[in-house]
């Protein structure tokens, strides 16, 4: 992959050191902000003019920067010359397609096919074809004029017509349909030559001239035909020795025609065709295993991936992503690089690696709604060959997943979930099946305030349980990201990062500045002012403050203006190069800037591309939401929200939204980017500072440049806008923050350790690790004495335990760090010594996923129950039948650490009557708008739903369900004593509680993505025929169903006809 090393070496070749450096500056300096001001749309005005002889001028400079790879061109396809400086010429192209691509597209026909073919080729041979489909979209108009047959036409020119044609197909690859239209083109030339090569020739001044030219072109097609033949099916497996037949004798026949210029883009076409062969997914995909084979035949055809962005190439082929020998690989790549492509290339070579021990992958990412959106994605990348299945993120496993996780058979390939979900699932020993294969998205969550250690933890866990698991880490923005890999690696030398930090690519160009208000001509007004600056990473910058278009936006006067209306402004106006990302510090700061934004959008016309989406997702929202939610209004001007109050299928659909480009702005917090997988066009923030309960804080630059990545769509934009509201007083901040580098990712274990060296409370540490932030430590301790019942079994092998967390590494490794690593060796055999006094604790950690100590204060509030539990107590009509039990067991898990969140909205009293209450009226199928009504009254209607909505998916969605199930295993039922029915019923009511059901039956729906307004109708029809009633029967069900079936069970009421519930299911679940 070509590196910035050879950029630097370009400068001094002697034709490009000609120019003077100032001049050369100058001349991209210039381009940069062409580039800028066609991507921004106009919508700031940088007011700069270019030179009359501009055009001239850049033809001088792009003719100098090419002369490196007119010097390699001819030597360039041989590859036993070591004469040839590839890199030089990959550079040298990689600078001309800069330069060609501001230049004017010629006018003339002929003219114009040499030029674009030119272009295309050096944008290939460059690396650059992503920037390459944003440069045709902005030029199709002019590119496609004048190039359709004309009865005029000579027979080259229908010739060099048709193969240009096919040419912008290859080059664009819009689909398999367009690719394949290339076949048919080469067989109509084939027909016609009978027709028109004749008269032609006959009629021509030189015969022998035009016939050597119809040579070069008959190759040149041929050439096309094999090119296009190969990227959709992989055929001939010799394409690379074809490829080099036709081309050697068009150039030889270009060259008889005294053709310069035709025999100049024949050799770059030349080389562009090699390029897209070794860039195809199926030269680099070949040989790996039958299971990739299948997979690429797939994505090839349904989803238009022909080839692979440079990094994944370079993953791939040459830093070895697939060698068997690298049991830890972290990917370090910027976002929006492909990292999820990679993850399934080594997904499939993994299941394929263990293949005969049925072995299994788990896929972790840290959220609910990224856990969805990857498993639409492998469900539909590897359709039905792969088993694909979602974990909810309710810390338990009910029955349906048990039933699941425990099957001796393959009933599933892939586990997607959280790492919570996945911490029970490892600790249980849930599957007997050997775990092949770790993922872990977004993996430098490991430093994570509130999660990191937990993660970190997992990991180790399954370093311990799981010796033969491999693992791949996938994160943007790491320095040190080797270091992950080697400590999860079995041996220093079986652990390798991936990175692309000394290539010049990026998914796309990016300017990162900030804004703020400046008064303007008349009293109160005012503007924004843009002005660029100076990062860490290799952002455009340009000197000078702009004007951002309209003024006195919101109707809000100058000193009235806060932060909130500058960004709903900024987002307003970049939201013409496409869906703006606008990023709130709150929840209602982010509803308020959708309020801004939509009191000055006008409505979307009937013909707006992604209205008809729009429309499917306003009336979701109005059956499952309420038709007055304001939301839907937002809608009709493509404004979206996204944040931590709104249900996640809301979210998810807000998601797909953005990813389709349907929505002008998204209005969002920070959340979004730990929940997100999709570029925007541009991204609006505003404050680098993180609020949260009781504290303020800056986000980390990695956190900044997580987020900041996603501006800029590969393919669509060539340039992403990223601005921060700002004002006088923290404008030097800012500059500062933004050039910080995001250093190395630090153990979360090591940042508690120091914090408490700092306290001076290191010889403390035995009470310490009893507060909150130690809670995932004390249970990762309890695990290891689950797994080991002798005390001095524990004690001898407690140091290589911890030796199995980055932390204690880390810390041991630090000058002084013999006293850290001591007191923490001694803290962890002094916990230990003491649960081996209790082991029952540890088993029922394990089980539960509360630390020892939440176990006891669980157990303390029990023995307070007014009735001792049952079976009986955990049928759905003791929870849910309006009596004390429930409100009562909610008293329990207010008890428990873990569980606080719950205090949030858990009424006065000691029955607990209020949130019992919420739970009784979700399960029995009162819709959000009413518990808002009846529970959350004393504010507007919006902020009564978010707090509805917030009861629901994040304290008793989680806590309630996690609780519930904890205390059926702590409550003394003898389990084995009970019939499967009788355990399943009990395991069951957790799920009613998360899903927002109450039978199993619509449990099961729920769990295939069903809505939730229509699962209880679907539910009871599933009913009717099921017979093992399991996740895998009820998707079959769904699948049978049609249309009409679909409407049949939907409510007489809804708002969303049969159809398009169908359509809504089939995108949660990925169909």
């Amino acid at each position: 992959m070509l590196k910035k090393s050879d950029l630097d070496r370009l400068e001094s070749h002697w034709a490009v050191s000609v120019i003077p450096e100032k001049d050369r500056k100058t001349c991209f300096h210039t381009i940069e902000k062409i580039k800028v001001q066609k991507s921004t749309k106009h919508s700031i005005k940088f007011n700069f003019t270019l030179q009359k002889d501009w055009q001239e001028h850049l033809a001088r400079v792009a003719l100098a920067y090419e002369m490196p790879a007119i010097e390699n061109i001819s030597a360039f396809t041989n590859y036993t010359d070591e004469n040839c400086d590839r890199e030089l010429f990959s550079a040298s192209a990689w600078r001309c397609f800069d330069l060609y691509s501001v230049m004017d597209v010629p006018k003339n026909v002929n003219a114009k096919i040499f030029f674009v073919l030119h272009i295309c080729s050096m944008a290939y041979c460059g690396e650059r074809w992503n920037d390459l489909k944003k440069w045709f979209l902005d030029n199709q108009d002019t590119i496609l004029t004048g190039i359709q047959e004309e009865i005029s036409d000579t027979w080259d020119q229908k010739l060099l017509k048709s193969i240009f044609r096919c040419w912008l197909k290859l080059f664009v690859k819009k689909d398999w349909d367009d690719l394949s239209q290339i076949g048919k083109e080469i067989i109509n030339l084939r027909q016609s030559q009978q027709i028109y090569e004749e008269k032609y020739l006959t009629e021509s001044k030189d015969s022998q001239q035009s016939a050597f030219l119809l040579i070069a072109l008959y190759h040149l097609s041929k050439s096309t035909e094999l090119l296009a033949t190969y990227m959709m099916q992989g055929e001939p497996a010799t394409i690379h020795g074809q490829l080099d037949k036709h081309y050697e004798n068009s150039i030889e026949a270009a060259v008889c025609a005294n053709d310069t210029e035709f025999e100049t883009i024949l050799r770059w076409l030349y080389c562009a065709s090699n390029y897209m062969v070794d860039g195809s997914v199926w030269w680099i995909a070949r040989a790996i295993n039958s299971r990739t084979t299948d997979f690429v035949k797939y994505v090839t055809k349904n989803r238009g991936l022909f080839e692979m962005l440079p990094p994944q190439k370079a993953a791939i082929r040459e830093q070895g992503l697939l060698d068997q020998a690298s049991t830890a690989i972290a990917v370090e790549m910027p976002t929006s690089g492909g990292k999820t492509l990679l993850a399934e290339f080594k997904l499939l070579q993994a299941l394929n690696q263990f293949d005969q021990e049925k072995g299994w992958v788990a896929y972790v990412a840290p959220t609910k709604a990224l856990v969805s959106q990857i498993t639409r994605r492998l469900r539909k990348d590897f359709n039905e060959r792969i088993r694909v299945e979602q974990l909810s993120a309710a810390i338990e496993i009910d029955a349906y997943e048990s039933e699941l996780l425990e099957n001796g058979d393959r009933s599933f390939d892939v586990i997607v979930s959280t790492p919570e979900k996945l911490n029970l699932v490892i600790k249980n020993s849930k599957v007997s099946r050997p775990l092949a294969l770790v993922i872990m998205d977004e993996a430098h969550n490991i430093e994570d305030h509130e999660r990191g250690l937990r993660i970190e933890l997992l990991l180790a866990a399954i370093k311990m349980d799981y010796p033969t698991s491999n693992f791949l880490l996938l994160m943007p923005y790491v320095e040190n990201a080797e270091v992950l890999a080697k400590w999860l690696a079995n041996d220093v030398a079986s652990g390798k990062s991936i990175s692309i930090g000394s290539t010049p690519w990026k998914p796309s160009e990016r300017v990162v500045g900030v804004y703020e208000k400046t008064s303007c001509k008349g009293r109160g007004n005012w503007c924004l002012e843009f002005d660029s600056l100076i990062t860490m990473s290799d952002s455009i910058h340009f000197s000078g403050k702009y004007q951002v278009n309209g003024e006195h936006h919101f109707g809000k006067a100058f000193s009235k203006v806060s932060s909130t209306d500058m960004t709903a402004a900024m987002a307003k106006e970049l939201s013409v190069m496409g869906t703006c990302l606008a990023i709130a510090r709150t929840t209602d700061y982010s509803w308020n800037m959708a309020r801004n934004i939509a009191s000055e959008m006008e409505k979307l016309p009937e013909n707006y591309k992604g209205l008809e989406n729009i429309r499917l997702v306003q009336k979701y929202l109005a059956d499952e939401m309420g038709e007055e939610f304001e939301l839907i209004h937002m809608l009709n001007k493509g404004i979206g929200v996204h944040n931590a109050s709104l249900m996640d299928e809301v979210k998810e659909l807000m998601e797909w939204l953005a990813e389709e480009n349907c929505l002008k702005v998204l209005c969002a917090t920070t959340t979004i980017a730990q929940g997100i997988n999709f570029p925007v066009s541009s991204v609006c923030i505003q404050s680098i500072s993180l609020s949260g309960p009781g504290y303020s804080t800056d986000m980390t630059p990695r956190e900044f440049w997580n987020l900041a990545g996603r501006a800029g769509r590969i393919g669509q934009n060539s340039l992403g806008m990223v601005g921060i509201a700002c004002n006088k007083d923290n404008r030097e901040h800012i500059t500062q923050f933004v050039s910080a580098k995001t250093g190395n990712l630090i153990s979360r274990l090591v940042t508690m350790l120091d914090d408490i060296e700092k306290q001076g409370k290191l010889y403390e540490l035995d009470k310490v690790i009893y507060s909150d932030q130690w809670t995932d430590f004390r249970c990762y301790i309890a695990h290891l004495c689950n797994e080991k019942d002798k005390l001095d079994d524990i004690l001898a092998d407690m140091e290589q335990l911890l030796r199995n967390t980055l932390g204690y590494n880390a810390v041991k490794s630090e000058p002084n760090g013999m006293i850290k690593s001591k007191r923490l060796l001694e803290t962890a055999k002094g916990y230990a010594s003491k649960l081996l006094n209790h082991p029952q604790l540890s088993k029922l950690s394990d089980q539960t996923g509360f630390s020892p100590e939440g176990i006891q204060k669980a157990f303390s509030g029990m023995r307070q129950l007014n009735q001792k539990l049952s079976v009986d107590s955990f049928h759905a009509k003791s929870i849910f039948g309006g009596n004390n039990l429930l409100a009562e067991l909610y008293g329990v898990m207010l008890k428990v650490p873990e569980l606080k969140q719950l205090e949030e909205i858990a009424g006065e009293g000691e029955k607990h009557r209020n949130i019992a209450e919420i739970t009784t009226d979700w399960v029995t199928g009162k819709s959000l708008a009413e518990i808002a009504k009846a529970y959350f009254s004393e504010d507007d209607d919006t902020k009564n739903l978010m707090r509805a909505c917030k009861a629901i998916n994040k304290q008793i969605a989680n806590c309630g369900t996690w609780g519930l199930s904890a205390i059926t295993k702590l409550s003394g039922i003898n389990f084995e004593e009970l019939s499967e029915d009788e355990k399943k019923e009990i395991d069951m009511i957790p799920a009613m509680i998360y899903h927002g059901v109450n039978t199993p039956e619509a449990v099961l729906m729920r769990m295939n993505y069903v809505p939730r307004s229509i699962s209880g109708n679907l539910g009871n029809e599933y009913k009717k025929v099921a017979k093992d009633f399991t996740t895998a029967e009820a998707k079959k069900f769904l699948c049978s169903l049609n249309e009409d079936d679909w409407e049949k069970a939907k409510k007489a009421n809804s708002h969303m006809t049969g159809k398009e519930y169908m359509c809504i299911w089939k995108l949660f679940s990925g169909m």
